[in-house]
């Protein structure tokens, strides 16, 4: 299959495509959220490297989220374009998902965790390979004393180091590990759940879990929430 895959939950905008015989090229933009003027340019970009176009696709893959609100719009926005307009399926793939991937051979509690700013995190707490209960928004603390039992947590994710610096007792029972480049996690995952739930449904969206400012703001006006 030929595929192409990004992520825009972030600051960091992870773009990678992978061909049928195997080639792949991937870059990692570290600029900010400018997701909205540098996606199309680095998409451009690597079809060329490796010599394809879009109508040459078979799967598009990017991230659900959680993250941020305006990435994540941009990048579902994106994917569903391409997909509509060139009749290629897309899939979507929970961020917290893929932060795990790589350390599901770990044996106690997996916690991949995303700056939510406020001084909360998202992600989910992943227990013998799977999500235990639902995905989370809370502060480190609250974190680490509901999810955090019988084993130390592995804390990975991009702000691992950062929800790591938030608790009153860094290293006591957790460690944080910083997650290798996950773009071509993120392809092997969405490979797998494309090809046992198949595409996305048309009216599927990004991962909320939290409302954004402009709604508690339109709630708090008319008293409501």
């Amino acid at each position: 299959m030929n595929i192409l895959a990004f992520d825009t939950s972030t600051a960091v905008l992870s773009v990678a495509a992978q061909t049928s015989n195997g080639d792949r090229s991937s870059s990692i933009v570290d600029m900010g959220l400018r997701h909205g003027e540098l996606l199309a340019p680095e998409i451009n970009r690597i079809l060329e490297t490796l010599s394809i176009k879009i109508a040459d696709l078979d799967l598009i893959i990017c991230t659900r989220g959680p993250g941020s609100f305006t990435g994540l719009r941009i990048g579902m926005a994106t994917a569903k374009g391409i997909s509509s307009g060139a009749g290629i399926p897309m899939i979507s793939v929970n961020l917290p998902d893929v932060l795990f991937q790589p350390y599901s051979f770990y044996d106690g509690p997996v916690i991949p965790v995303i700056d939510a700013k406020k001084n909360r995190f998202y992600g989910g707490t992943f227990i013998n390979g799977a999500l235990s209960g639902e995905y989370f928004d809370l502060d480190a603390e609250t974190v680490i004393t509901n999810f955090v039992k019988d084993k130390p947590a592995l804390i990975t994710g991009p702000d691992a180091d950062l929800f790591k610096s938030r608790l009153p007792n860094p290293g006591a029972n957790y460690f944080a590990a910083s997650p290798p480049v996950l773009i071509y996690n993120l392809i092997a995952i969405g490979i797998k759940k494309f090809n046992t739930r198949g595409a996305d449904a048309p009216g599927q969206g990004p991962l909320y879990i939290r409302k954004s400012d402009a709604e508690l703001s339109l709630e708090s006006r008319h008293g409501t929430g």
